[in-house]
């Protein structure tokens, strides 16, 4: 099975209007996405401009956002009527939703106010909300399955704004990428902007600077400024096969902890959110019998398990390495038994159900009510939901 993947280039930085016309020179139909557009009921205060434009000899599309009326401050709660009036799916309305929130609180913090109170400039003006929603919008109509990105670019020098001059990247958009992999000093101006920061925090599965897949197509958007660097952002869609991912495995070999510790280390590994956990018995310099525990995990979490790892155990350092994985797509359902109903992970390769493993948890408390062998009741199950599901199981 094939998944949708969108690969944010961040070449010259990110704004609202530059993500907006990067997704729609993928290719997007102009009248789909405005027709959708319209679901906002805002037509009196806004037109927009699409049109093609050149940076360094690069074509791509350029948005250009006029209001009709007075500049709007709205605060928040006005920005979330708006949406939640609008005729737009909920997916789409939720996701514009979490990234007003997200800029709504880097706004609050930064001022030193709270989101109640706080009337904001980027959140409430019309072209902020036609970028954000557009952007989601056409994150809809493209059927996105994940979202990858470079790090983000934010700027250097100072930059002008109604509370006078701040320094760039604004305060704002600092606040927001957090915790996010960013590149400062890269162009001198305002390269990323609190909308375009927002944007890419809420979509992004995963910051990545390289990643392989089959490009399927590519789109441009440029910006309004001008720097010493092409001023585009660049996406890349592609398809990528959910059967084969990178994963990384990271190793510590111990040989000077309790075994007690294990049990708990193994629990919060798995409740952290790891692929896999398991140790390997190993004998260390000095023929010290020893155990290799290795943690699976993607990228996004690497650092996380180092850290667990360091601060949780008594090693002084671990090892890590990437990995392709091949697995097959894998679905849970609840199968009616002669137990009673039990829980079971299905294995597809092709889209060809080709193995089935009912829940240890449940299948062990079966086997101690009934006082069965928990062979017993695997074999029941298995032979019970083949019958049910005509397959043949691969043993």
């Amino acid at each position: 099975m094939k998944k949708n993947i969108l690969y944010f280039d961040i070449i010259g930085g990110i704004s609202g209007d530059m993500t907006l016309a990067s997704l729609l020179d993928l290719g997007v139909p102009k009248e789909i996405f405005l027709q959708e557009l319209n679901k906002l009921n805002m037509d009196n205060e806004f037109e927009i401009e699409i049109d093609y434009k050149y940076e360094n000899g690069i074509k791509g599309t350029k948005v250009n956002v006029i209001t009709k009326e007075q500049y709007c401050h709205r605060n928040l709660i006005d920005v979330y009527d708006i949406i939640d009036n609008s005729r737009l799916n909920n997916n789409i309305k939720e996701r514009a939703k979490e990234i007003f929130m997200i800029v709504a609180k880097a706004e609050a913090k930064v001022h030193g106010t709270t989101i109640d109170k706080i009337h904001f400039h980027e959140v409430g003006a019309i072209d902020s909300i036609v970028d954000i929603v557009g952007s989601c919008i056409l994150l809809d109509l493209l059927n996105i399955d994940k979202v990858y990105s470079t790090s983000v670019p934010l700027g250097s020098g100072f930059i002008q704004c109604a509370h006078g001059v701040i320094p760039a990247a604004a305060p704002a958009t600092v606040e927001i990428l957090k915790n996010i992999p960013v590149k400062f000093n890269h162009v001198k101006g305002e390269c990323t902007t609190p909308t375009g920061a927002a944007i890419i925090k809420t979509i992004c599965d995963e910051f990545i600077d390289e990643l392989d897949f089959n490009t399927k197509k590519i789109g441009y958007g440029v910006g309004h400024k001008k720097f010493e660097k092409p001023n585009i952002l660049r996406v890349a869609l592609a398809q990528e096969d959910e059967h084969n991912e990178v994963v990384y495995e990271i190793v510590a070999n111990i040989d000077d902890m309790s075994s007690e510790i294990y049990s708990y280390l193994f629990e919060k590994i798995m409740d952290e959110g790891a692929l896999d956990v398991f140790t390997e018995s190993i004998f260390m310099k000095k023929n010290r019998p020893a155990y290799k525990i290795s943690i699976l995990t993607k990228k996004k979490d690497l650092n996380k398990f180092i850290k667990l790892l360091l601060t949780e155990t008594s090693t002084f350092g671990v090892r890590y390495k990437e990995y392709n994985r091949a697995k097959l797509d894998r679905k849970f359902i609840e199968a009616d038994t002669i137990y009673g109903k039990v829980k079971v992970k299905l294995g597809y390769y092709n889209n060809k159900l080709i193995k089935l493993k009912p829940e240890y948890e449940q299948c062990k408390l079966i086997s101690k009510t009934l006082n069965i062998e928990l062979r017993e009741v695997y074999n029941e199950i298995n032979k019970s939901i083949n019958e049910k599901i005509n397959i043949n199981l691969l043993t």
